[in-house]
């Protein structure tokens, strides 16, 4: 019984590693004015940034019913595989519920369903290197402890343009607190225990992301070497501001890899264009 790692789309996982490591991948859904349509369909990430832009219409998302993970995971289980479900933060969207859901209706399979409490690139890295264990022969429990590995050493911390979109979508968690205030400010917020919350508030946009380097050396100093460290700059809409950020770490940790991440429409339309984040992870 081969084991085989299902994730949604807020992963954000490239094709390529999607097929190289046979990861199943149950999208959540995008509500923009009239329309409805599954992340990672019908508009590039450029195309829809530039319609939420310039437009006033509110976009909202939505989970995966139980019935697409029950699909999933019916294939898989019949033809004989062990299933790891790893998914977004049950904080920010009801697809873990889903997954659970889809699950219970499954008795006689071997389904084991993760609550990230993250998602982007830390969820990315959890997915990723489940599905290497998997592929190395490694069993369920192996595979459950070094996700569990990576949910406790992970960080992911970003800087939004503005809480608008936060606000509109209902994600805004702690950083409520900072609606309504008359300082022109750049917060830096980061997820905490699967909720959003303020890290720190800063003026301008330039020490927002010297806040978050200065986060990366603090994380970087504790350990003996790189080898087990992953770091990634990640953006919406904003490819200037990730590939500067990008650059300046490398100067600083040449020796360090620094994988590089657009986010899509789900979290995109949350956080908002513009924004622009840091996240990294110890994982073995």
């Amino acid at each position: 019984m081969a084991i085989r790692i299902v994730t949604d789309s807020t992963a954000y996982i490239s094709p390529e590693v999607l097929e190289r490591y046979s990861i199943e991948v149950v999208p959540l859904s995008v509500h923009f004015g009239d329309e409805v349509f599954k992340e990672g369909e019908k508009y590039t990430n450029k195309e829809y940034y530039d319609k939420l832009r310039n437009t006033k219409l509110s976009a909202t998302t939505s989970q995966p019913s139980s019935g697409e993970f029950l699909s999933v995971y019916e294939k898989l289980a019949e033809e004989g595989h062990e299933i790891v479900s790893i998914h977004i933060s049950s904080i920010l969207s009801g697809t873990y519920a889903s997954a659970q859901t889809a699950s219970s209706l499954l008795p006689n399979a071997k389904i084991t369903i993760i609550d990230s409490l993250t998602t982007a690139c830390p969820l990315s890295w959890m997915v990723t290197e489940a599905a290497k264990a998997a592929e190395e022969g490694k069993t369920s429990e192996d595979i459950i402890q070094l996700v569990e590995t990576i949910k406790e050493n992970n960080k992911i911390m970003f800087v939004v343009d503005t809480l608008e979109y936060l606000k509109r979508g209902g994600r805004i968690g702690g950083a409520q607190a900072l609606l309504g205030t008359i300082l022109q400010i750049k917060p830096i917020l980061h997820l905490s225990n699967g909720r959003i919350e303020v890290l720190d508030k800063v003026r301008t946009k330039q020490k927002a992301l010297s806040r978050l380097t200065n986060e990366l050396e603090i994380f970087l100093s504790a350990q003996n070497d790189y080898t087990n460290i992953k770091v990634a700059v990640l953006a919406v809409d904003d490819d200037t501001a990730r590939l500067a950020l990008k650059e300046s770490l490398l100067v600083k940790y040449p020796s360090l890899e620094i994988e590089s991440s657009e986010l899509g429409p789900v979290i995109g339309s949350h956080v908002g264009p513009g924004t622009v984040g840091i996240s990294f992870t110890k994982f073995a």
